[in-house]
């Protein structure tokens, strides 16, 4: 079963193809060594920044799916507590 992608996720493989893109640029282009240097330094530096952001929504999607499965297995022990009849006042 296929996931339904998030909208968000194709604003991080647009991103992703403009590296691409620029990166192909970059290394056809005829500059001096110090400007092709400025401009991959420069390209980096919003790839780390790319990076961050990333990480930042997988840790936050990460922390969902954590609560998510809390709150399930709460649901799970309470479920089963009542169908032994372990949740009646006569523990």
């Amino acid at each position: 079963m296929t996931q339904a992608r998030e909208p968000d996720d194709r604003g991080l493989d647009r991103t992703l193809r403009s590296f691409d893109r620029r990166i192909s640029r970059l290394e056809d282009t005829q500059v001096t060594g110090r400007e092709l240097n400025d401009a991959f330094d420069r390209v980096y530096e919003e790839i780390d920044e790319f990076k961050v952001e990333m990480n930042r929504r997988f840790d936050a999607q990460d922390a969902k799916i954590d609560n998510l499965g809390t709150e399930l297995n709460g649901k799970l022990d309470l479920i089963l507590r009542r169908l032994t009849g372990m949740g009646q006042d006569n523990e």
